[in-house]
């Protein structure tokens, strides 16, 4: 700001529309983009996520493992596999919570695709009666005998690249294990690659799939309509009107 002289002892300020802007530094010269406050938002947006995300479906098959760009900041590689066993775990009992929340929702149907409530009222003889255990004892062994081979034993899986191994029993991975050196030097594409192609191998050939709903069959759905209706059995087999 300027001063022009009036008088003798006076002395007037006179306006200078740039002097507001003598204290500045030059305003065209951009601000760094990597300057502390981008910074420091970034690095808060990060340590929310977690180093490791597995994806899993509602029928607890794995779709991809995601690793977070800078996970090797809280994950030691040699540490990796217990971090996307834990990730896993996660996802699988998030699934589990949503599958019990929507089955207390949503009405029951029977295996021939009727709701539950419209029951058979045909009669039923004695000969019928017993084609009805024979048929559900049969339905119940050929069951159990697709659940055993499904999951009672212990699978072993290697990915193609052969940096990741894991393990896994009814439907539990058991153990991850990763080539540490491999991956703290790889890309993180690479090492998502591998896990996903493991942990969907284990998943599907030691989780029951579509035989966690139970056995389903028209003589089981029927056997257990007259088990939870006494009056329905009694008149069926012709002991009420």
């Amino acid at each position: 700001m300027n001063y022009g002289r009036r008088g003798a002892n006076d002395w007037e300020p006179e306006y200078d529309p740039l002097s507001e802007f003598e204290d500045f530094e030059d305003l065209e010269v951009p601000l760094p983009t990597g300057g502390p406050f981008a910074s420091d938002t970034d690095d808060a947006a990060d340590s929310e996520r977690p180093a490791v995300t597995v994806h899993v479906t509602d029928a607890g098959a794995v779709t991809s493992v995601v690793l977070a760009a800078d996970w090797r900041r809280s994950v030691d590689p040699r540490e990796l596999g217990a971090a996307v066993l834990s990730a896993f775990t996660t996802a699988t009992i998030r699934v589990l919570e949503n599958q019990v929340e929507r089955a207390e929702q949503a009405p029951s149907v029977s295996a021939a695709g009727e709701p539950a409530g419209v029951p058979d009222t045909s009669p039923l003889g004695k000969d019928d009666v017993m084609r009805l255990v024979d048929a559900v004892s049969a339905d119940l062994k050929g069951f159990t005998e697709q659940l055993s081979a499904r999951v009672d034993r212990t699978v072993s899986v290697e990915s193609s690249g052969g940096h990741v191994r894991g393990s896994a029993r009814r439907g539990q991975v058991l153990e991850v294990w990763i080539d540490s050196g491999w991956a703290a030097s790889s890309r993180n594409s690479e090492i998502e690659l591998e896990l996903t192609e493991v942990l969907t191998q284990l998943s599907e050939q030691s989780s029951p799939g579509e035989l966690a709903q139970g056995p389903r069959s028209r003589a089981i759905d029927e056997l257990h309509a007259l088990a939870s209706d006494p009056q329905l059995l009694l008149r069926r087999v012709g002991l009420l009107p």
